[in-house]
């Protein structure tokens, strides 16, 4: 059996979810509302406080959840998508705060979430997988 790219998928989609999962995670352990404190100071007088405050508190949660469930590849297209309007939003806020560095790191994690869902065919190795009984993808 040649799974070598089943395999390269599931290396990719872990460490992906192993970083959202673990950043939401040091959110929480900073505690969400200084992390939503932060963010309001962060963006002060660039985005209304309105806007920032439900998106601080919900991010940790987003981030945890979203970043189990790469980890063990359930929900795979749901989860990736999310994570790719996740951020869509952070890559907005950090352009709203003139943070090229930034923007470019969040650039490369949307490259990275793209090449998963255009890959998602080799989602093998996936809670996805074991839940509907298909067999594995055949690589040439």
């Amino acid at each position: 059996m040649n799974n070598h790219r089943e395999i390269a998928y599931a290396l990719l989609r872990v460490t992906m979810g192993v970083v959202f999962l673990f950043y939401g995670v040091g959110k929480f352990m900073g505690g969400v509302g200084n992390f939503a404190g932060g963010m309001n100071q962060r963006f002060s007088g660039k985005l209304p406080s309105a806007l920032v405050t439900p998106f601080a508190y919900a991010l940790p949660f987003a981030e945890v959840i979203l970043g189990a469930l790469l980890v063990v590849g359930l929900f795979n297209t749901i989860a990736l998508v999310l994570v790719g309007l996740e951020l869509l939003a952070l890559t907005f806020g950090t352009v709203m705060l003139g943070d090229p560095p930034t923007v470019a790191h969040n650039a490369q994690y949307a490259l990275i979430n793209f090449v998963l869902l255009w890959l998602a065919d080799y989602n093998g190795y996936s809670i996805d997988r074991l839940r509907r009984g298909k067999p594995t993808v055949s690589s040439p």
